[in-house]
C-alpha cells in the first residue's frame, strides 16, 4: 500500500480536505458566526471537493458530493437565501 505511486497523493488530497472541513467545523462553531459565513464556508469546501481528481478518487469524490448535496439541501430556503444575499457583508 505504501509502495503505490499514488499513495501519498491520495493522502496529500485526503489532508486537504479533512484540514479545510476542521476548520468549517471550527469557524461554524464560534459565538460570531452567521448564516453568510456558512455560505461561504460551504462554497469553499465545494471547491476543495471539486479539486478531487475523479481518476484517483472516484469513489472518496463521490462520496464527498453526495455528503455535501444533502448539506446544501439544508439551505435551500428563500429565507436564508434573502438573509445571505441582504446582508452588507456580502460582495458579489
Amino acid at each position: 500500500m505504501l509502495r503505490g505511486r499514488t499513495f501519498f497523493d491520495n493522502l496529500n488530497h485526503l489532508v486537504q480536505v479533512l484540514k479545510y472541513v476542521k476548520e468549517v467545523v471550527i469557524i461554524s462553531q464560534s459565538n460570531k458566526t452567521n448564516l453568510a459565513d456558512c455560505f461561504i464556508n460551504l462554497i469553499k469546501l465545494a471547491s476543495i471537493i471539486k479539486k478531487i481528481p475523479v481518476e484517483f478518487h472516484k469513489n472518496f469524490r463521490t462520496h464527498c458530493i453526495n455528503k455535501f448535496n444533502e448539506r446544501w439541501k439544508e439551505f435551500q430556503y428563500d429565507e436564508f437565501l434573502l438573509a445571505f444575499f441582504l446582508l452588507p457583508e456580502y460582495k458579489g
